[in-house]
């Protein structure tokens, strides 16, 4: 069999450690913005720093959520084409029934 029959794409699993590192970071900034928020600081690079893993949490979300459906597509690309696959079957157990 071909190796590319064999392996999986690797996509499925991408998108879900996106969607879930994206999902922790979010929740986990915005708990961080609202102590921010209730309890300002002398530092405003401090809402910077926050705003930005906020906003990386939902790059990383997004990117999840659009590789799933890739992942999905890319399941079906990876098969072969149903009107070749009997004539290569044949083709194959013709040359093995010849070279046994």
């Amino acid at each position: 069999m071909p190796p590319i029959l064999s392996k999986p794409s690797s996509a499925a699993p991408a998108a879900l450690s996106y969607i879930t590192i994206g999902a922790l970071l979010s929740v986990w900034s915005g708990i961080w913005y609202a102590y921010l928020r209730n309890n300002p600081s002398d530092h405003s690079v401090l809402n910077y720093i926050c705003m930005g893993c906020l906003v990386t949490g939902l790059v990383l979300l997004g990117i999840g959520f659009t590789l799933g459906p890739i992942a999905r597509w890319s399941r079906h690309a990876e098969l072969p084409p149903t009107e070749v696959t009997p004539a290569a079957v044949r083709d194959d157990q013709n040359l093995t029934a010849r070279s046994a």
